[in-house]
């Protein structure tokens, strides 16, 4: 009896291809969070050291010129960590996204594979059923083979 063959196979690989591809989307977006994630990290850090050092400026000092950059400063890191907050919100949403085409692709793929490890199922049991059958005819032949020996040698 022949192998088996998957005829759905190119089909099977290709959307293989899509659920990698797909993977590689959600890691390159997932690596985007991270990265925006450590910037808004830098930005409060940043914030808090500058909040620090005019606790202590202010204990000391009364300087309005400084106090002013101090507000200004400050006022650009809060915007700064602003606008890394609604990044971040929009890489999250994104990566849920593409979280739920990756789930398409995973019940796509998974599809074409349950076919696959069906249809392998039933040619198994063919195999089988074959090779059972070519196995009782040899028995079969095999043992007229023998009848028909015993009957010469009796006859002889």
């Amino acid at each position: 009896m022949r192998r088996f063959l998957f005829r759905l196979e190119p089909v099977l690989q290709m959307r293989k291809r899509r659920e990698d591809s797909v993977k590689r989307d959600l890691a390159r977006k997932n690596g985007e969070i991270d990265s925006a994630r450590k910037t808004m990290n830098s930005l409060t850090g940043e914030l808090q050291n500058l909040q620090e050092q005019e606790k202590m400026r202010r204990a000391t000092t009364s300087d309005i010129i400084g106090l002013r950059h101090s507000v200004s400063y400050r006022h650009k890191l809060k915007i700064g960590m602003l606008r890394q907050g609604r990044l971040i919100d929009r890489l999250r949403k994104e990566a849920g996204d593409i979280r739920q085409d990756l789930v398409d692709a995973k019940k796509e793929a998974r599809a074409v594979e349950l076919l696959k490890e069906k249809q392998l199922v039933e040619w198994r049991k063919n195999y089988r059923l074959e090779e059972q059958k070519f196995i009782d005819d040899i028995s079969q032949q095999q043992y007229i083979r023998r009848q028909s020996a015993t009957q010469k040698d009796r006859s002889a």
